[in-house]
């Protein structure tokens, strides 16, 4: 008898164990909105200049030459800002101008920009807890639920403790260049659980695969 409860206290902490891990497993990008403009109708765009407007250099490239990497794969011609555009053109005050003067110079037909449009951090608070093993009973005979009955030997008390959580809020738009209007925009915010370089890869890899579907390009 002991022993049966004794095993389905195991299951049922081994099943609480994978709850937990598929809560902590969750994506770290959350795609808050996605909007495309329905009437455009220019045609399919075959290059794209990537711009993407953060301080940090490596960054900068890391991001630019992932999504370079996705429309490569695609047969797109691509360009990275990095490249072509000094880091110092960005910070002055004609700095748009300067940079749509070099796309025109390299003949994209589309612009590509990723910026960070917001930036928060919260505190969680994890209040201290008691692990108790035993068993109990319920109305079908024996159960073994998070508080028990008859309880067995207790773990010690966990202390409560805090962590910050930092999220990341970027915007992406492709622009087309003859107009200079916006055809496809995504919006999303990533909480940051490493470096900011270590969430690149799956932040373009979520945004690549929402503008292809779109299908603006070849």
């Amino acid at each position: 008898m002991q022993k049966s409860h004794s095993m389905r206290a195991m299951k049922a902490g081994g099943l609480l164990l994978a709850a937990f891990l598929v809560m902590a497993g969750c994506a770290p990008t959350q795609v808050q909105q996605v909007w495309t403009d329905e009437t455009y109708a220019g045609g399919r765009l075959n290059s794209v200049f990537i711009v993407v407007l953060v301080s940090d250099s490596t960054t900068k490239r890391m991001f630019e030459t992932e999504f370079a990497r996705y429309f490569k794969y695609r047969g797109i011609k691509v360009i990275e800002s990095f490249m072509e555009v000094e880091a110092e053109t960005f910070r002055q005050k004609d700095a748009r101008d300067a940079v749509l003067a070099k796309i025109r110079e390299k003949g994209s037909d589309a612009v590509l920009i990723t910026r960070v449009v917001d930036h928060r951090t919260i505190e969680n608070v994890i209040p201290g807890m008691t692990i108790t093993a035993g068993y109990g009973y319920g109305m079908g005979g024996a159960s073994v639920g998070a508080v028990y009955s008859f309880s067995g030997p207790s773990a010690p008390t966990t202390q409560s403790y805090s962590h910050e959580e930092t999220f990341l809020g970027l915007v992406t738009s492709v622009f087309d260049m003859r107009t200079e209007k916006i055809l496809w925009s995504i919006q999303t915010e990533t909480r940051i659980t490493g470096t900011a370089q270590e969430e690149i890869k799956p932040y373009v890899a979520i945004v690549a695969d929402k503008l292809f579907k779109a299908k603006l390009f070849q």
